[in-house]
């Protein structure tokens, strides 16, 4: 674990077992940003056991990828760090880690910062010279989000009908 100051009190990465406190996140800010005009999931995705996202956040535990920010004993932000990602990147090779599921509570300002930062440094710590990430083509709140990091977007996928931004960052170059 990791930690960072944010308003007195320490930031703090945590791998997770359990998928419902991040599906809970997950579906305060899907429901924040359909409120608003920025997409991000479909609201309703990530709830009840069976759903495709509580069958993706358990796929996540599986590889040892789901994380939780925590401050103090509350969970401010989910996200899950991945070794491969099949699906946005088939023909990617082992260089990378992929930012999957990124969610920060509404009321956690900095809290994903911190959960980008200490993904980059984690993919630094495993020998990977990148992080990838894809978002919705048509949100560009997230899409100006993920450049002030250093991404850049490197290409486009469109899957079911819904358009993706590929975006990746070498670690090297991240801030």
């Amino acid at each position: 674990m990791t930690g960072a100051a944010q308003h007195g009190s320490e930031l703090r990465v945590a791998g997770s077992a359990t998928p419902e406190i991040s599906a809970a996140i997950i579906e305060e800010v899907a429901a924040w940003g359909a409120s608003v005009g920025f997409p991000s999931w479909m609201p309703g995705s990530f709830t009840g056991p069976e759903s495709i996202g509580m069958s993706r956040l358990r796929g996540d535990i599986a590889a040892g990828g789901l994380h939780l920010v925590w401050q103090g004993s509350h969970a401010l932000a989910t996200f899950s760090l991945l070794e491969r990602d099949l699906l946005y990147w088939p023909a990617a090779g082992a260089d990378a880690l992929y930012l999957h599921r990124f969610a920060v509570r509404r009321v956690a300002a900095g809290a994903g910062r911190h959960a980008v930062l200490w993904s980059l440094r984690e993919a630094h710590r495993r020998g990977r010279p990148f992080v990838r990430l894809d978002c919705l083509a048509e949100n560009p709140g997230i899409r100006r989000y993920y450049e002030r990091f250093g991404f850049t977007e490197v290409g486009e996928r469109t899957i079911d009908g819904t358009r993706y931004s590929l975006y990746e960052v070498a670690v090297a170059e991240a801030p």
